[in-house]
């Protein structure tokens, strides 16, 4: 594994290949790559953002982030110093960058600037997420808050369990699947008007609406499962309504328990 970089607080590594880095307060630079990158990020307490440029570098950086918290005002007649939260790790392994926050801090923000052609894994347990004009991958995850991709092109798959899903595609990659889960959110996505796709479609608690021509195709009726005791069994409906856009295609599938699901032509 070649570990670029990695800076924890204010101390920097370079590794045993003199890459270029360089870093200006909570700001990382990761080098050109001739390959398109994989981007991993998760973060606890804040929100990401993901925008693009036009070279190749990746740039990192944090903000926001409440100090350390510490009871004590004063020790021994002494002023406590009111320290910011900082610590960034970021680690390049040929096509992947990691990134990590060394503390964690509440309401703390991170931004990615990135190629358009790059892939991305991001979750965020309490905060949104915010994507614009990424081609390539991309699978997204906020616990609790909203989740909004525009000008995208490729594939996303998006989940959060509290919280509005909002995706606009330029092109759907047609090898791909993708998929919008929210157990308590409104689910948004427009898709150009060519798109070809096998239609999942489940919405516990509300209504879907749409301006394709959706071709439905009969409901399954009925599944038979085993029941919690292992003894016997029980039969229930299965809510998935299934159908074809344009003749069918890429499987697409849309899920919330406590939202509406639209479905736009762009």
């Amino acid at each position: 594994m070649k570990r670029e970089l990695a800076l924890t607080g204010l101390t920097l590594t370079f590794c045993a290949l003199a890459c270029a880095q360089d870093y200006s307060g909570d700001r990382v630079t990761v080098p050109a790559s001739s390959h398109p990158r994989t981007i991993k990020a998760e973060l606890s307490n804040g929100s990401i953002t993901v925008r693009t440029h036009a070279t190749n570098d990746v740039i990192v950086e944090t903000g926001g982030g409440n100090g350390r918290e510490h009871p004590e005002r004063t020790v021994d007649g002494l002023r406590r110093l009111n320290l910011p939260n900082r610590g960034l790790d970021v680690e390049a392994d040929e096509n992947t960058i990691t990134v990590k926050l060394v503390r964690d801090a509440s309401n703390q923000s991170l931004t990615l600037t990135v190629p358009v052609a790059t892939s991305l894994q991001l979750t965020s347990h309490n905060g949104s997420i915010n994507v614009d004009g990424v081609q390539g991958e991309a699978d997204l995850t906020s616990h609790n808050g909203p989740i909004n991709a525009t000008n995208m092109s490729g594939a996303v798959l998006a989940d959060t369990r509290n919280g509005s899903i909002k995706v606009s595609f330029n092109h759907v990659d047609s090898g791909k699947p993708i998929a919008f889960t929210s157990y308590n959110g409104t689910i948004d996505v427009a898709l150009p008007a060519d798109f070809k796709a096998n239609l999942k479609l489940r919405s516990s608690q509300g209504d879907v609406y749409t301006d394709f021509e959706v071709k439905l195709t009969p409901v399954a009726g009925t599944i038979t499962e085993p029941n919690s005791s292992g003894h016997g069994y029980r039969v229930r409906t299965d809510q998935t309504i299934t159908g074809t856009i344009n003749g069918g295609g890429a499987d697409a599938s849309f899920t919330t328990y406590n939202g509406k699901i639209l479905i736009r032509k762009k």
